[in-house]
């Protein structure tokens, strides 16, 4: 990761405390994303640039140190409801076609009715089995939350990164030292 101090400009008396590799973009790039604390602000940060594309992207949000109240960390995974709905809707249709071809007779409404319950079985286990990954990182001030990485038109891709135990661990208490003045 490269270090803040390169791209980002500090403050006169501001100086870099403490900083992280702690979390990983896949959308809409694949970065790194930095996590710095200084005496004035608390960074996130990341600069990308395309092996055969000049273009620069970068995320940078800021918060000044005085303002924030608590962080919070969020990792879990759910189910895919719409894999889920469409699962049982399939089944149900398939049950009601195979029914009616084993009454009927016909032997393309049984194949089709077997075809959907199939399918329908396959995408129920697909939505409770194959999980959707939700990471949060939020920082709280007295009358507003940050989210690392909510943007107006698009919601990237955010996971954990190496350092994310170091920084619930510490970030914290690093936090309280720099607002009280003792770091």
């Amino acid at each position: 990761m490269a270090d803040i101090r390169n791209f980002v400009g500090f403050a006169q008396n501001e100086t870099l405390i403490k900083e992280y590799d702690g979390l990983r973009m896949y959308y809409p790039v694949r970065a790194k994303i930095g996590l710095a604390a200084t005496s004035k602000r608390f960074i996130a940060y990341s600069t990308v640039r395309g092996f055969f594309d000049g273009r620069t992207e970068s995320l940078y949000q800021q918060v000044n140190i005085a303002d924030i109240r608590g962080i919070g960390v969020v990792q879990s995974r759910r189910y895919r409801p719409a894999a889920v709905a469409l699962g049982i809707l399939l089944l149900l249709a398939g049950i009601l076609v195979t029914f009616v071809g084993l009454t009927g007779g016909k032997m393309l409404f049984e194949a089709g009715g077997i075809a959907c319950i199939i399918a329908g079985i396959i995408l129920l286990l697909a939505g409770f089995l194959w999980r959707k990954n939700l990471f949060r990182f939020e920082i709280w001030g007295n009358a507003w939350v940050l989210t690392l990485g909510e943007f107006e038109t698009i919601r990237p891709a955010i996971i954990a990164g190496p350092d994310l135990l170091k920084v619930v661990e510490e970030l914290g208490a690093l936090i309280i030292e720099i607002q009280d003045g003792t770091l």
